[in-house]
């Protein structure tokens, strides 16, 4: 059970594996510090606390070893003092320590069982989550598709970050977003508006009425919820032309995209509407833009795990500036998925944190030579 801690990314953290060691070193400073002050001081006591403190840190192995150590060092008093330990009975001391002990480790054991149920029951669900999400085609005619779902730490609640794509009569529909709250309600809004899209993205003829079926789906998600129960979502809707010759976007409250051609980072301008399941279906209005698209060009899309990542100063992620920063010193993407792995790789690399569940997606149009 002692990958319980590594398997929750617990052991990643400096200050906890410092707080995982301190009962095994305090074991080790206070035994000859207990020998060089006066017997009225009953440092035996402390060493005897040990266990436990272990057991809240620790699996059964650690805490077994704490305990041991702190039954060994209070009968090395015992012999180093002639009995002189402060307490009426002096083998109290040891008794005591060594019941301590083994309450300890039953702490440890209890501890690392509901450690394993629980991290059970998240692996369950993060697997049910990840199997919503598509296995995307890496290529759509002259399109290039790629995604990244990465969670956040192990002891994060599930999120409700989602993508799609589907080639359609109407052109290659895509979408992302993210939905509000975490756990399993957002797991389930997430998998609702996932088959609202797969439906809508064929029968719908443009993207307003995709986006009036999605909020609709939405809206039959909060029925019968009121005020802070009611749960929304941010969703960018795109159709490519098959032949990557233009894209029209149109958003819902989520990020604008960002547009990568010819070694530049340019903002898509958007004019969103509401997000979904907030302003009702009057509400799902909103300006479509359109670009033409060149060989070579890439759509970077995001949800806001990505730009939310912060750093040991809680400053965010810049993401367009790391970009062009990137482009600029003479790198380049050489396809979709290129690009994907080198933002999320990236926020690693610099030292940043995720503290949300993030998803990104990137559609490009083929070309023999990119920048």
């Amino acid at each position: 059970m002692e990958r319980l801690p590594r398997a929750l990314a617990l052991r990643s953290s400096r200050g906890f594996t410092l707080l995982r060691a301190a009962p095994v070193l305090l074991v080790a400073v206070v035994l000859p510090l207990d020998l060089l002050t006066p017997v009225e001081v009953p440092l035996w006591v402390l060493l005897a606390s040990l266990p436990p403190m272990a057991a809240l840190v620790n699996g059964p192995r650690t805490t077994i070893l704490v305990a041991v150590a702190a039954l060994i060092g209070c009968a090395i008093l015992l012999a180093y003092r002639g009995g002189e330990v402060v307490t009426a009975d002096p083998y109290s001391a040891i008794m005591t320590t060594g019941l301590i002990g083994v309450i300890g480790v039953a702490m440890a054991i209890l501890r690392d069982q509901m450690l394993a149920r629980l991290l059970s029951v998240v692996s369950v669900a993060e697997t049910a989550q990840r199997a919503l999400l598509p296995e995307l085609p890496s290529r759509i005619g002259r399109l290039e598709c790629a995604a990244v779902y990465r969670a956040a730490a192990a002891d994060s609640r599930l999120g409700g970050d989602f993508f799609d794509l589907v080639d359609t009569p109407w052109g290659v529909r895509a979408v992302i977003g993210d939905v509000s709250g975490h756990g399993l309600d957002a797991v389930a809004t997430m998998s609702a508006l996932l088959g609202s899209f797969r439906e809508g993205a064929i029968d719908d003829v443009d993207l307003t009425a995709l986006g009036i079926r999605l909020e609709r789906r939405l809206a039959m998600r909060n029925g019968g919820r009121t005020g802070w129960d009611s749960e929304f979502a941010t969703a960018l809707l795109m159709t490519f032309d098959p032949s990557g010759e233009s894209v029209e976007f149109r958003s819902f409250g989520h990020h604008s995209p960002l547009l990568l051609r010819s070694g530049q980072v340019r903002p898509v301008v958007l004019d969103p509407a509401p997000p979904l399941g907030l302003a009702g279906e009057v509400g799902v209005y909103s300006t479509s833009v359109g670009r033409t698209m060149r060989p070579g060009d890439m759509v970077l899309t995001f949800t806001d795990g990505l730009v939310e990542a912060r750093d040991h100063r809680a400053d965010q992620y810049p993401l367009t500036e790391r970009l062009r920063e990137h482009l600029d010193g003479g790198g380049s993407f050489a396809d979709a998925r290129a690009l994907a792995t080198f933002v999320t790789e990236d926020v690693v690399k610099r030292g940043y944190r995720y503290t949300d569940d993030l998803a990104v997606f990137v559609i490009g149009v083929s070309s023999e030579g990119r920048t």
